[in-house]
């Protein structure tokens, strides 16, 4: 049975997951729109168009491998730090609970000064 910090573990990994393919489709319908420029330009015979169309469409596939790699490491950081902060907390509760505690009398003192 997952414990409570395994289960937000998990829930961080998911919202950075779910955050970052909202950035991918943004990009995705980016390189969709380009590629559709490109077919458009497609029939026009000119070589240094033609030159350029290769050069931009190697550029989209490099931006698209390069996108997958970051939003990939993205996560496996985000799993690992969540792991990190879990195990941390479990080896050392009442330190954990002293800095919650400490942060939160923070807050409290800033929001009450406003």
């Amino acid at each position: 049975m997952a414990t409570t910090a395994e289960d937000m573990t998990d829930d961080l990994a998911d919202e950075a997951q779910g955050a970052l393919s909202r950035k991918a489709g943004q990009l995705q319908k980016f390189f969709d729109d380009v590629e559709e420029l490109l077919r458009r330009v497609s029939s026009v015979g000119d070589k240094e168009i033609s030159r350029l169309r290769y050069r931009v469409e190697s550029s989209i596939d490099h931006a698209r491998a390069a996108t997958r790699e970051g939003a990939r490491m993205a996560i496996d950081n985000t799993r690992k730090a969540a792991k990190a902060t879990d195990d941390y907390v479990h080896e050392n509760p009442w330190k954990a609970i002293g800095v919650a505690a400490v942060a939160a009398l923070l807050v409290g003192a800033l929001l009450r000064r406003k």
